[in-house]
């Protein structure tokens, strides 16, 4: 979750909005020049975007896109904000926040992760499977005003609890986290596949489940501004399109080519352990198309309506039209052409 305090102050804030409609894209002959921003440097999770550089996807596209990684989601959205960035990957669960509070022209014109990659982890020997299980329990989340304990705030409310039936600790997003569970600090966290996977090749007694298990929404995607789509409409089908061709070639071809290649332009964080990277991104088809490969990068509505309808039920958002937050549009046309 991103707080009022991690952008700039008001004034600015409305002088940055003007920046937002940038000129109208070159001769058509001419690369279009893009700058994007991945929310936190260059994890191999954001492999489809490094891929689409790398692979030419982009180039082929007529796009001169230059790839930059933030130092969290704040940065990463102070720089659409700004409009030093044009496209950013983000959490559609940031983005409604900002929209509703902050009134920012902030639309999701695809996702990628249909599916949550965010996982409730505890120990066998004591294991948390259900929502009820969690009255009582230390649990630990990536940060406490953040993403995960918001998943965690559902969970509690669909399984009858409050806030303050659950201590909460920060723990990070990492595999660490299990030591404070097998320590007895903590009774489970709240951590993404990167935490899951490793911990299974380790031999660790792990459970875990979902948090599609309560709050089924889309998990990650691609914002931009709608100044940006009023004046650039065809850059963004053209960006749509060279990420589908991306995301094609690593879900049907060898993946450690892919990354090999793209290390060689970017510095892709635990790039010496070629295997864990290799094994994290076998759970890719899981997150990409549990919607249905005909809904491969869309932005599927009942899965937007489904996660406006659970933040608000916590508080989090108030009640409002889901399609205030997404576009299908530049996806349709990427998909015809």
């Amino acid at each position: 979750m991103i707080h009022r305090r991690d952008f700039l102050k008001a004034g600015a804030l409305t002088t940055a909005t003007s920046a937002l409609c940038m000129p109208a894209i070159r001769t058509a002959r001419a690369a279009t020049p893009l700058t994007f921003f991945t929310p936190f440097g260059f994890s191999p999770d954001y492999i489809e975007i490094m891929n689409a550089k790398s692979g030419g996807h982009f180039a082929r596209a007529g796009l001169d896109v230059t790839v930059r990684g933030a130092q969290g989601t704040a940065q990463a959205m102070q720089q659409l904000i700004t409009g030093e960035a044009q496209i950013i990957r983000a959490a559609p669960i940031d983005q409604m926040r900002l929209v509703q509070t902050q009134k920012l022209p902030l639309v999701a014109i695809s996702t990628l992760y249909q599916s949550s990659n965010f996982y409730l982890i505890s120990a066998k020997n004591k294991p948390i499977t259900k929502a009820e299980d969690l009255k009582g329990k230390t649990i630990g989340v990536v940060s406490v005003a953040g993403t995960t304990s918001i998943y965690l705030d559902i969970m509690l409310k669909k399984g009858g609890l409050t806030k303050d039936d659950v201590k909460r600790e920060t723990t990070g997003n990492g595999p660490g986290a299990f030591q404070l569970v097998k320590q007895g600090r903590i009774d489970g966290f709240i951590a993404t596949h990167v935490a899951t996977i490793p911990l299974e090749r380790a031999g660790e007694q792990i459970t875990y489940f979902s948090s599609d298990k309560y709050s089924p929404m889309p998990n990650q995607g691609y914002l931009t501004t709608r100044g940006f789509l009023e004046k650039n409409p065809d850059a963004a089908v053209a960006f749509i399109r060279a990420l589908k061709a991306s995301v094609e070639e690593i879900l049907t071809q060898p993946p450690r080519p892919i990354f090999e290649r793209a290390a060689k332009d970017f510095e892709i964080q635990g790039i010496r352990d070629m295997e864990n990277i290799l094994a994290i991104s076998k759970n890719w088809p899981n997150l990409l198309l549990s919607q249905g490969r005909e809904n491969l990068l869309r932005n599927v509505p009942e899965l937007w309506k489904s996660g406006v309808d659970e933040l608000a039920n916590v508080g989090f958002l108030q009640p409002t039209d889901p399609t205030n937050f997404y576009t299908n549009e530049f996806f349709d046309k990427a998909a015809k052409s």
